[in-house]
């Protein structure tokens, strides 16, 4: 228990676990995985419930749910870190930068 709870503080200090929002998009870091969403790419974000319990997740377009091969089905995005989900979901929400891009591939 006292080695969570040091590793945990640690987390917190050196934010080794943190969602990034910025011009570039969403930066999700944990302990073991690091993902990446670009501002494009989502269509939006919602809350769904599974198995009684809120989580939040990205809706992506259906150009890069087909690029990178993923199914219609919204991907979770578990960011909360002790934030209430609703609190979450509506900063990520508002952050997303609609600002239309040219569809091309440079």
């Amino acid at each position: 228990m006292t080695l969570v709870s040091v590793l945990s503080l640690l987390d917190q200090i050196f934010e080794w676990s943190r969602l990034r929002i910025d011009r570039k998009g969403y930066s999700l870091r944990g302990w073991f995985r690091n993902q990446f969403f670009a501002h494009h790419e989502i269509k939006d974000f919602k809350i769904v419930e599974f198995t009684g319990k809120k989580l939040l997740a990205v809706e992506f377009k259906d150009q890069v749910r087909k690029d990178r091969g993923l199914t219609d089905q919204p991907i979770p995005f578990p960011c909360c870190f002790g934030r209430s989900i609703d609190e979450v979901f509506k900063t990520v929400r508002s952050a997303i930068d609609r600002t239309p891009r040219s569809s091309r591939k440079a």
